[in-house]
């Protein structure tokens, strides 16, 4: 064969790198990926370049294979690949079979199955016409058709424009309807503009940590330092409604327990440091990602030093050793240094982590908390109690855990119930205690187009969309009328102003009170979370998303 027949050959066939585009143009049309025009092109024609001399040829082909995994990526909606780089030291402490469980996720069976049909169409097709025709035909009919990956927003809403003399009010009233979670973020000087475009998402934002940089709870104005009772924050991960609604669990008895539930209530972060830092921090306003891990500007904003200054003890209770990622370093700036109150080395453990570490059952940990309590107690305390019981990559030990859904099922449905003897075994002791039952983020088991199960990247409403529940125990409390459930949107300073609430009231006093006067005047606030470099904002019922605190998508993950 000459070389000019070898050239002519090369140029009009993509041999096996058809399948490349074939896959990609079948996993578009099942709306699992976009599809760039121009960068598939470009890729399509730098392929169809001839090239004879062999060592260029293998040059040639090493710089198609990044291209193409690149590529991929590229029209893939999974987050940027410098999120992984950032993130690279805390995945290479992962277990290994987590890690290879996390590989699996990327390709489902459907995947295989549809690769397997097209290799096997490919292999008869070829033989009868040009694929490569085929394939270009293809792509030309996708670059007429609406195929890009997600642009900037460009979607006109009915609304007024952001007002700088607005910015400065303190207090805001959302509507209260059952569908506040997604409504307008609340208050008159956050209303958007007619566009929602770069510009005004930026300016939106802007202005809502300006008026929640302006919030302090009503926890520290002039309360009786005279207190009989204790507080218990159980620090929960990896629960949200979704994840709920995912395991059949939305009826399971606790949530009955709870004289008041907080139905659409936001961690605001979808990772455990952010959220026990926001938690520790639930006494100003919702801050900034950046800020958070620095000291706190304003002393006022620790939740546990307001707390101590009003007489109560701070504790610390843990069911595993905090390692992972400095979480003791992140509770020991928040709340000073503490050891745990219970010394796990005395118990046996009930599950591996994610990262082999030991992880101790709820139920074990909260009995012996309880034992030595009781017998000790002497001031009031407040303690942070904080499981990873549910975390994604946990194996029970000497279980069969299964796929991930199924141990994750097993492992939710364990830390529920024994929340849920937990409270039983309360209800018999004579102990005035205030337990407030607040996740840090959900485990994003149903997973969407643009994260696979378990990624916790982009903080969406499916992840941050958690349960809070608080309830009430001890001989003398006189609660009159029905349980509260709460619709509107709260988030952690929300906390903070019922543990005013409660303390201004002395409900454990033995004089009758009512469940809905603890909850006036709580805070309410707009749904933005946030991740390391990643902003979400929900304005009726729309997300929007910035990996670079500039640029916007629409975040459209079904």
């Amino acid at each position: 064969m000459t070389t000019k027949q070898l050239s002519e050959k090369v140029t009009w066939s993509l041999g096996w790198w058809n399948i490349y585009f074939l896959l990609k143009i079948a996993l578009k049309v099942k709306g699992v990926i976009g599809f760039s025009t121009l960068y598939n092109f470009a890729f399509f024609f730098f392929l169809l370049i001839p090239v004879a001399n062999k060592g260029l040829r293998a040059a040639k082909n090493s710089i198609a294979v990044v291209v193409g995994l690149w590529l991929f990526h590229y029209d893939s909606f999974l987050p940027p690949l410098d999120r992984l780089t950032t993130q690279l030291s805390q995945l290479l402490q992962f277990d290994s079979l987590y890690l290879l469980e996390l590989l699996t996720r990327f390709i489902s069976l459907d995947i295989i199955l549809l690769l397997c049909l097209i290799l096997i169409g490919y292999y008869f097709a070829q033989q009868v016409f040009r694929v490569t025709s085929l394939v270009m035909i293809t792509m030309v009919f996708f670059s007429f058709s609406n195929t890009e990956k997600p642009l900037y927003v460009q979607a006109k809403v009915p609304t007024t424009h952001v007002s700088q003399n607005d910015i400065h009010q303190t207090r805001i009233t959302p509507p209260q309807t059952a569908s506040a979670l997604s409504a307008e973020p609340p208050g008159a000087e956050l209303k958007l503009p007619d566009i929602i475009d770069d510009i005004s998402l930026n300016q939106y934002r802007k202005a809502f940590f300006a008026n929640e940089a302006q919030k302090r709870s009503s926890l520290q104005s002039g309360l009786n330092l005279n207190h009989n009772f204790d507080v218990l924050l159980l620090n929960i991960c990896s629960i949200s409604w979704d994840d709920l609604d995912l395991t059949g669990q939305t009826t399971h008895p606790l949530w009955a327990e709870f004289d008041i539930l907080f139905e659409n209530f936001n961690s605001a972060t979808a990772y455990s440091g952010p959220a026990v830092i926001r938690l520790l921090r639930a006494s100003c306003g919702q801050q900034e990602h950046t800020s958070l891990f620095e000291a706190a500007s304003n002393k006022q904003c620790l939740l546990f030093e307001n707390l101590a200054q009003l007489g109560f003890k701070n504790e610390l209770l843990l069911n595993h050793n905090g390692e992972f990622g400095n979480f003791m370093t992140h509770i020991s700036n928040n709340i000073g240094a503490l050891s745990p109150a219970v010394d796990l080395d005395k118990l046996s453990p009930y599950q591996k982590s994610f990262d082999g570490s030991s992880i101790y059952r709820d139920a074990t940990v909260l009995k012996q908390w309880l034992a030595q309590t009781n017998q000790t107690r002497n001031t009031p305390t407040v303690t942070l109690y904080n499981s990873i019981s549910a975390h994604d990559g946990n194996r029970i030990i000497r279980g069969n855990s299964g796929s991930s859904l199924i141990s994750y099922r097993q492992q939710q449905k364990n830390v529920l119930d024994d929340l849920y003897a937990f409270v039983n075994k309360l209800k018999k002791s004579d102990r005035n205690l205030v337990v407030i039952f607040v996740p840090e983020h959900g485990a994003a088991m149903r997973g969407d187009k643009m994260q696979i199960q378990g990624m916790r990247e982009v903080p969406t409403k499916t992840i941050t969309h958690v349960p809070v529940g608080i309830k009430f125990f001890g001989p003398d409390l006189n609660i009159q009328g029905d349980k509260i459930q709460l619709n509107q949107p709260n988030s952690y300073l929300a906390i903070s102003d019922l543990l005013g609430n409660i303390i201004a009231s002395d409900v454990f006093s033995g004089k009758p009170f009512q469940l809905s006067d603890l909850v006036q005047n709580l805070d309410e606030v707009g749904i933005v979370s946030q991740n390391q470099g990643t902003t979400i904002l929900e304005i009726r019922k729309s997300s929007f998303l910035t990996l670079d605190d500039e640029s916007w998508l629409h975040y459209d993950a079904k």
